[in-house]
């Protein structure tokens, strides 16, 4: 028997050098979207990677949707810039 995190949805968006991904990223109840993309590994996966449910992801080159997925795993390591959708301004 596992340990139920509550955790609170974010609509976030995330920038990779080619690409801007738009989803949900859901955090420990009581953490800002800053600190958990801050967090040492006990509040990332292993591997550093974030769950991102429904997402849309485009090129930044052309502004293009490239595809939609209900799951992605994106590598922390990739991200240039993060910030809850409401303050991204897309």
């Amino acid at each position: 028997m596992g340990l139920k995190v509550e955790k609170t949805k974010i609509e976030a968006v995330l920038y990779t050098q080619q690409l801007r991904i738009e989803g949900e990223v859901y955090t420990p109840k009581g953490t800002r979207f800053t600190d958990f993309m801050n967090a040492e590994p006990r509040y990332q996966t292993r591997y550093d990677f974030i769950p991102v449910t429904n997402s849309k992801v485009y090129s930044l080159s052309e502004d293009k949707l490239l595809y939609e997925t209900s799951f992605l795993n994106v590598n922390k390591n990739f991200i240039v810039i993060a910030s809850p959708k409401n303050l991204a301004g897309v």
